[in-house]
This record gives C-alpha cells, sequence and structure tokens, in this order.
C-alpha cells in the first residue's frame, strides 16, 4: 500500500516477443542458464502455443536435464500438430516429430533405449503420413499403440470418466495424429466437459482428414449450436444431412437449429423501432413534449378511444419566485383589510 492508502500501481503484462528477444539473445551468446530463465518465464504466461516448451526442451538437452526434457515434450505433443514454418529441422517439419525427436534423445541419454525406439518410431509416424519420410512402412511396426489408446480411452468414456478417457485419447493421438477415429473420440470427450473451442477444432480435423465422414460435420454442428453460432450451425448441418438425409440424429439437431434461428428472426423484426410523429403546437409550430402514461387503462370519448397522455410543462425556478410574491402579496392585502376592519368596529 501507498500514502492515503493508495495501492501501488501494477507492473504491466510481460510481452512475450520481448522476452523471446532476450532467450534468443542468451542463445547467440551461448548462455543456456540465462536462456533457460527466459524460457521459464516464456512458459509461465498464458500462451497457448506449444512452441515455448519446445524451445525450451531445446535449451534443456543442451544442459542435459533429461526429465525435464521429457516432461516438456509430453507436453507439446498434448496440443494439435502443426508445421514448423516451413522449415525443416533434423529432419522434422511439424512440431510434434520434432518434440519426438527430442523425447528419443532424452530416453536415450536416460539409457531407456526402449522408449527411446518407441518415442523415434512414433516420430516416423508422423512424417511418413504427411509423405515427407521415406521410411519404408514395413519398420512403422508399432501401428497398434494408438489403437490400443483409443480402447482404453473408450472403456474410460463409458464409464464416464471424461478426463481420464481425454489423457487416453491424447496419448493415442501423440501415436497418430491422423487418425480421425481417435479425432472423433478426442472431440466427444471433449464436448461432454463442455470445452467447445478445444473440440471445434478436433471436429475440423476429422472433417480434413476424412471429408466423407458425417460424423465430423455432426460434431461441429453440434458445437456451433451450444456456442449460439445457430446460423453457422445450420449451414454444416444441412452439409451432414445432404450426405445422409436419414440420419435420424442429423435431422433432430438440424430441426431443432431451425426452430431457434426462426424464433431468434422472428423477435428481431418485433423488436424494429416504430417511430410516432410529436404533435405540434398550432400557434408556433414548435413540438410539445409528450410522455406515455405507464398504463394500460384507455378512456373513451366521442365514442372513440385513446391512450391516456400528460403533457410535460416546463417550469422555471422564476416562475416559482413569481408566485410566491404574488401569494405573499395577497396575504398581506387580506391582512390589512382584516386590521382596519377591526379599527372601525
Amino acid at each position: 500500500m501507498g500514502l492515503f492508502g493508495k495501492s501501488e500501481p501494477k507492473a504491466p503484462p510481460a510481452d512475450p516477443a520481448y522476452i523471446l528477444a532476450e532467450a534468443q539473445e542468451c542463445l547467440k551468446e551461448k548462455d543456456m542458464e540465462g536462456a533457460l530463465a527466459k524460457f521459464d518465464e516464456l512458459c509461465a504466461l498464458p500462451v497457448q502455443s506449444p512452441l515455448p516448451l519446445l524451445s525450451r526442451a531445446t535449451c534443456l538437452l543442451q544442459l542435459q536435464k533429461y526429465e525435464r526434457v521429457i516432461e516438456d515434450c509430453t507436453k507439446v505433443l498434448k496440443f494439435l500438430n502443426s508445421d514448423l514454418n516451413g522449415h525443416e529441422e533434423e529432419g522434422c517439419t511439424t512440431v510434434h516429430s520434432l518434440a519426438l525427436m527430442r523425447m528419443a534423445k532424452a530416453h536415450k541419454e536416460l539409457g531407456q533405449m526402449d522408449e527411446a525406439k518407441s518415442a523415434l518410431m512414433r516420430r516416423n509416424v508422423v512424417e511418413h503420413k504427411l509423405g515427407r519420410d521415406n521410411v519404408d512402412s514395413e519398420d512403422l511396426v508399432d501401428e497398434n499403440m494408438a489403437d490400443e489408446w483409443k480402447e482404453k480411452g473408450n472403456a474410460e468414456y463409458k464409464q464416464e470418466n471424461w478426463t481420464q478417457a481425454l489423457d487416453y485419447y491424447r496419448s493415442g493421438l501423440s501415436c497418430d495424429m491422423y487418425n480421425a477415429k481417435l479425432h472423433g473420440n478426442t472431440c466427444m470427450t471433449l464436448i461432454k466437459l463442455r470445452k467447445w473451442s478445444q473440440a471445434l477444432k478436433h471436429a475440423e480435423q476429422c472433417i480434413v482428414l476424412e471429408p466423407e465422414w458425417v460424423k465430423g460435420y455432426y460434431m461441429k454442428g453440434m458445437i456451433l449450436s451450444n456456442e449460439s453460432k445457430l446460423e453457422q450451425a445450420r449451414d454444416v448441418l444441412r452439409k451432414a444431412k445432404s450426405m445422409e438425409p436419414q440420419n435420424t440424429q442429423i435431422n433432430e439437431l438440424l430441426s431443432e437449429v431451425e426452430t431457434r434461428v426462426d424464433y431468434v428472426e422472428s423477435r428481431l423484426r418485433r423488436r424494429k423501432p416504430q417511430t410516432a410523429e410529436k404533435p405540434k403546437d398550432e400557434d408556433s409550430g414548435t413540438e410539445q413534449p409528450v410522455e406515455d402514461v405507464d398504463s394500460d387503462e384507455d378512456y373513451c370519448e366521442d365514442g372513440s378511444c385513446r391512450t391516456s397522455k400528460t403533457i410535460k410543462l416546463k417550469v422555471t425556478r422564476k416562475d416559482i419566485v413569481n408566485v410566491a410574491v404574488d401569494v405573499c402579496a395577497a396575504m398581506v392585502g387580506v391582512a390589512l383589510v382584516w386590521w382596519f376592519v377591526r379599527q372601525d368596529a
């Protein structure tokens, strides 16, 4: 607290771009500890991106802090995959494949050879599915790992353990990021948890990976409906209906959304402002302020009915003073008359 009970001014929020520039300067000077401190500060900010974590993992690898490397890379794999801004690093073109490469190196340095081999296989799967790696498909032996995670997630989903199911599905996606079924299951779990923005990303991923799979459109329509983006939801669900006209779930949801859209549009039409002409003074032609009485009662005159009105009269201080003077003068006059009458008597 400062003087007179006033609180001290709060420091402005940290600028991520400024912190990143400082971290890069430390890396140029090969000050790994300084760079790590900046990356720790950057990762503490509420930034929804895997890149600060991946950068910190790279720095931790140089400092031989391998357990923390694995921890950060595991967090990176929980984000949706994305390209490394068009460039390639150590044969990796995506955020996930680079995180898995870092993880494999950390496991190797810790002597955990099975884990290192598994991480490297998963990295190969990611690059191979994008057609960016010349890995023989026969070498991708670990194809069942994603399905195993999916089955575990399904078991938890049936028990309505949404959070645990989500963790299993995400583990499956870290093995096979381009599995549309896993994206669909992840999306449905996020819908149960009412995390609409995250669920929408997975629904859109389903549509990209399998454009003919109607469930992606259905889930997207459901999410948009819950976010009250009704017109967008209607358009997506109409697309889904054109793919499967007899699908009961799609038809029911589309009917509900269309009903809501019609209701909103009818309400908007009723709320259009209605302007009425204000009465004018016949002598001066100036408008007189008129206020509707807050009442539902009507009165009739000459056989016609109309709503009662009150007229606002503008009273100034001068008017009040004049009236008061007139009243006082009248009272003095009455008193004098009374006094003279008593004297005569």
